[in-house]
């Protein structure tokens, strides 16, 4: 499998991809978050210029994909997970590195998680939120990332999700009466309509990213019940909708980006102080 084609295969499961440099790890790109993108037009335009790695970014992906070292990682993270009285999750899309390791995906759950190193294990690493992982088909050096387990993509297990979730945020106490309804009022329609016009003025290079992180913010308010979610889409989509055509931007890439952005948002519910 060539690289472009790896970067399509990887969009085509609504994975935003993005180049990283050739035979190596690193972001071809500045704001490679904001960069990564689903449109096949914009995935030729990079790869017909050199063959580049390939990057997924794994919190538009909605991924969290859990690195693994050889041999010990897959050892600590089989033992993490039968402390927890689960089977090791193997049943999930992997990807062998050329190291001799294993990059296992699995669906990001709801509570926004981020990256972390040694967290759950030693020699366990994970990729989330403001992450990026090496897709399959990339090379480093002479030897190819390649899919080992073609599986559907599972959801995250439950302990891991537990292990890796951070503590509540302190700087959002819950308030000791409820918020009056006209102060509700205000406060939602600020919000909805600055971040509507965030996702309207968004530079091409930045619509990802601001695309998604609107989406978290609309979400923290559903999640508080303050906000119908089927309204919080149709906003953003709308407003994104102004991009529809330019530089590749698509309907089908605005949609994915609220959906995961709203999931995310939605369990981190909004506190009027």
């Amino acid at each position: 499998m060539t690289r472009y084609r790896a970067a399509l295969a990887a969009a085509a499961r609504g994975w935003p991809v993005m180049p990283l440099r050739p035979h190596g790890k690193t972001p071809a790109l500045r704001g490679w978050d904001d960069e990564a993108t689903l449109d096949r037009d914009r995935i030729r335009h990079w790869w017909s210029r050199r063959a580049y790695n390939v990057g997924i970014s794994c919190g538009p992906a909605g991924l969290l994909v859990v690195d693994l070292d050889v041999p010990h990682g897959r050892e600590a993270f089989a033992r993490r997970a039968w402390q927890h009285g689960d089977e090791d999750p193997r049943d999930t899309y992997t990807v062998a590195t050329p190291s001799g390791g294993e990059h296992r995906y699995f669906q990001a759950p709801d509570v926004p998680l981020g990256n972390t190193a040694g967290r759950i294990a030693p020699h366990v690493d994970t990729r989330g939120v403001g992450g990026y992982v090496v897709a399959a088909g990339s090379l480093l050096g002479h030897d190819r990332y390649r899919v080992v387990r073609d599986a559907p993509v599972a959801p995250a297990p439950e302990w891991l999700v537990a292990v890796l979730t951070p503590p509540p945020r302190e700087d959002l106490p819950i308030p000791t009466q409820r918020s009056s309804p006209r102060r509700v009022d205000a406060y939602r329609a600020a919000v909805v309509e600055g971040e509507a016009e965030r996702v309207r003025e968004a530079r091409p290079g930045a619509r990802a990213h601001i695309v998604f992180t609107a989406a978290c913010r609309l979400g923290e308010l559903v999640g508080a019940g303050w906000l119908d979610e089927a309204t919080a889409m149709a906003v953003l989509l709308t407003a994104a909708a102004r991009h529809d055509g330019v530089e590749g931007w698509t309907g089908r890439e605005a949609l994915h980006h609220v959906e995961n952005g709203i999931a995310l948002g939605r369990r981190r519910p909004r506190v009027l102080r």
